[in-house]
């Protein structure tokens, strides 16, 4: 019986171990255009030992961006992103998280902040990534001049945070639908301001092939993401 049970068991764990293999082959995989945007007029950008980007402009407005990641989701599918903000002026950094989970690079990524040479930093956080970018400010004494949030679950309350927030968010979502947001909302400062972007989906706010659990989008995902990056540009605009 013990026998038994034990295979049983290494046969489960066999068969989670392959079904976590086979969805990190699939999810958060950077389309091939992502590449496209590793350069461009305007700035540089390079790919450091741990797998993080770092895109840096040609004149600096002096201030620095980081771009969190979501779950599974490899940094070089927000090169369009990085590359739009880096051609504003702004440094962008863009951590690359062990197992590609943002939460896991938050201290990290705190300390390269405090490091840097630059001293004003914003934030743009993609679902976890959005939650990575409240609990650094939160909880790592970092003073982020504003915040974006895109299509971002908050299960934990930051309702004290005191930094201004852009929150944007699809109604196509399919990892954040509106009983969801609507959640999110409860545990953000009252002053956050909201935008829905009609048609939007979870997956088409970076450059990746795939997202389990999410819905078609009925717009185009470059539409989607210049959309979040020209909002984002403006909201950090005012609060420089």
């Amino acid at each position: 019986m013990v026998k038994t049970l034990s295979l049983l068991f290494l046969g489960l764990l066999s068969c989670c171990i392959i079904l976590l293999f086979v969805w990190y082959q699939i999810d958060g995989i950077p389309a091939d255009s992502s590449e496209n945007y590793m350069s461009g007029d305007g700035f540089t950008a390079i790919k450091e030992n741990d797998g993080s980007l770092l895109f840096t402009p040609v004149t600096s407005n002096g201030y620095g961006i980081v771009i969190m990641h979501g779950a599974l989701i490899l940094p070089k599918s927000y090169t369009k992103s990085a590359a739009y903000f880096a051609q504003l002026g702004y440094t962008v950094y863009v951590p690359n998280g062990l197992a590609r989970m943002s939460i896991a690079i938050i201290a990290d990524t705190a300390e390269k902040i405090n490091n840097s040479t630059i001293e004003e930093w914003f934030f743009v956080g993609h679902s976890m990534g959005g939650m990575a970018s409240l609990e650094i400010v939160s909880n790592h004494h970092i003073e982020a001049k504003a915040i974006a949030l895109w299509a971002t679950s908050i299960p934990i309350d930051y309702s004290d945070i005191e930094a201004p927030i852009l929150f944007i968010w699809g109604d196509n979502d399919g990892l954040l639908p509106e009983e969801r947001f609507r959640h999110a909302k409860d545990n953000l400062p009252p002053s956050v301001d909201y935008v829905t972007l009609k048609g939007a989906n979870h997956k088409n706010f970076a450059l990746y092939t795939h997202q389990f659990f999410d819905n078609e989008a009925t717009i185009d995902w470059m539409e989607q993401i210049d959309f979040a990056n020209e909002m984002t540009a403006n909201f950090f605009s005012d609060h420089l």
